[in-house]
């Protein structure tokens, strides 16, 4: 979800709201967290940074998986393996914090810009399917 306005209307309240009770459900169950909460934050102060917000989102991501068993570490490491294929560093290189995930990576092959390019929005679009399923969406 993108929610959008003018800054100071309360779009992070309420972003923070609507996570009280998801966090909140979960903890108070006793059950272990099937659902992840993620955020991300175009800051004024990093408009130069291309995909800030949603690279945010990512590392917050990240660091909640990284919380779970090693069993269920493992199984995400397998995945997103399996999704970047030999291009795992070019997703540590934009969320270095998924190195802690699938470990040091093989460097990547030097490529003109246009084809680097395509080659992170291939690897990132694969990375991103790793996480919603039909069970999980």
């Amino acid at each position: 979800m993108l929610i959008t306005g003018f800054s100071g209307i309360g779009k992070t309240a309420l972003v923070n709201e609507i996570h009280k009770p998801i966090a909140r459900g979960t903890r108070s169950q006793n059950i272990r967290q099937s659902a992840y909460f993620v955020k991300g934050k175009f800051d004024q102060f990093q408009r130069n940074i291309p995909f800030s917000a949603i690279v945010q989102a990512f590392r917050d991501l990240v660091e909640q998986l990284l919380r779970e068993s090693n069993q269920q570490i493992e199984r995400w490491k397998t995945k997103i393996l399996e999704a970047v294929g030999e291009n795992g560093q070019v997703i540590i290189d934009v969320i270095p914090e998924v190195k802690l995930l699938i470990g040091k990576q093989p460097p990547v092959v030097e490529l003109e810009p246009i084809a680097a390019q395509n080659r992170l929005n291939w690897v990132f679009q694969n990375f991103i399917r790793v996480f919603p399923s039909v069970s999980h969406p």
